[in-house]
């Protein structure tokens, strides 16, 4: 039993990265998605707020329909979860997929920054 134990402790860190491995890209694209639609209702909120225009409410709540793609990546996380991941392993996820979208640090900031 000890046996056993030790194995599948030592084998647990492989696992991880198998299951790492095999689902960067699609909680990649979900990443990439689902700060867009954060960063673009963000954006939309700000702008109705400075500029008071009959299409602005419009504008926001079809900003707040882009954000059901996080929902998508919040279920998905959970499942990556319930495969052994932890919180470190699919932050480690999230900067792969920002780091492969970015070509630059310019860029990697750019994606990180939220201008007001």
């Amino acid at each position: 039993m000890a046996v056993g134990i030790a194995v599948a402790w030592l084998a647990m860190p492989l696992w991880r990265l198998a299951v790492m491995n095999i689902h960067q890209e699609e909680y990649g694209l979900l990443v990439q998605q689902c700060d867009g639609a954060m960063r673009d209702h963000y954006q939309a909120r700000r702008e109705a707020e400075l500029r008071v225009e009959p299409d602005s409410q419009a504008i926001v709540q079809s900003a707040e329909m882009g954000l059901l793609i996080c929902q998508d990546y919040d279920l998905y996380q959970k499942r990556l979860t319930q495969w052994g991941l932890r919180e470190n392993e699919l932050a480690q996820m999230r900067l792969r997929a920002i780091e492969a979208r970015a070509g630059d640090l310019e860029e990697v900031i750019e994606i990180h920054e939220i201008r007001y």
